[in-house]
């Protein structure tokens, strides 16, 4: 039985100018950092404890009841205000209109 020629791979050509180039299709081998550290993550270690953390929910929710008070507190003193002024424009002395 002949033995069957090996198919030969085609010289890897270069790439023009304009070429687009893509990333290779397996993963680079993972090396160990240096010092024996693990690879750097998206959570800092003080983020990793879970008992003295403040839920997200309750500080939006406390943010948002005083942002409704302090809103409330000016619309009452602007309302407080307009009642002052319309009661000196009903009783008609220009003493209390200078302020």
């Amino acid at each position: 039985m002949p033995d069957a020629p090996e198919p030969s791979m085609p010289a890897p050509s270069v790439p023009g100018p304009d070429a687009v180039v893509l990333p290779p299709l397996t993963a680079p081998s993972q090396t160990q950092a240096a010092g024996g550290e693990s690879q750097m993550t998206l959570m800092s270690p003080a983020g990793m404890e879970e008992g003295d953390e403040t839920d997200w929910a309750a500080v939006v929710g406390v943010a948002l009841v005083a942002e409704i008070g302090l809103l409330w507190a000016a619309a009452c003193i602007a309302l407080w205000r307009r009642r002052i002024a319309l009661g000196r424009a009903r009783s008609g002395t220009p003493e209390d209109w200078t302020g």
